[in-house]
């Protein structure tokens, strides 16, 4: 796992991005992006917010590389740890060797839970 060249990118259309990053030409280019997006459930225990991760561009193109102009990235920080290993674990399930044709075949909160599962942790948040 090589978490180092895992970026978080908050991009000016409002959009959050998880991918692989380099620089070159100044311009940065992204592979392997995820969407972010945070769900707020209500349960019996308060509000809880999940991240779910979802593909970005590629139901869209073959391509696997995208050139971003650093004038479109607001901000631009590390994956942390433990978002690392819940990416790595989506990537794995979409690029797998099943490799399913639509998001709709992935039960996103399964995938979730399962990761979660295999993290060495006390607790089930990932901050």
């Amino acid at each position: 796992m090589n978490t180092d060249t895992y970026k978080i990118l908050k991009l000016i259309s409002g959009e959050n991005i998880i991918c692989e990053l380099s620089e070159d030409n100044g311009k940065y280019e992204i592979s392997r992006p995820l969407l972010m997006n945070i769900q707020s459930r209500v349960n019996s225990t308060g509000m809880t917010e999940s991240l779910m991760l979802s593909r970005w561009v590629q139901p869209f193109t073959e391509e696997r590389y995208f050139e971003i102009d650093p004038k479109h990235v607001i901000i631009m920080l590390p994956a942390s740890p433990g978002l690392s290993i819940y990416y790595e674990g989506v990537l794995d399930r979409l690029e797998g060797p099943e490799e399913l044709s639509t998001m709709d075949d992935i039960n996103e909160e399964e995938i979730y839970e399962e990761l979660l599962d295999e993290l060495d942790t006390d607790s089930k948040s990932i901050h």
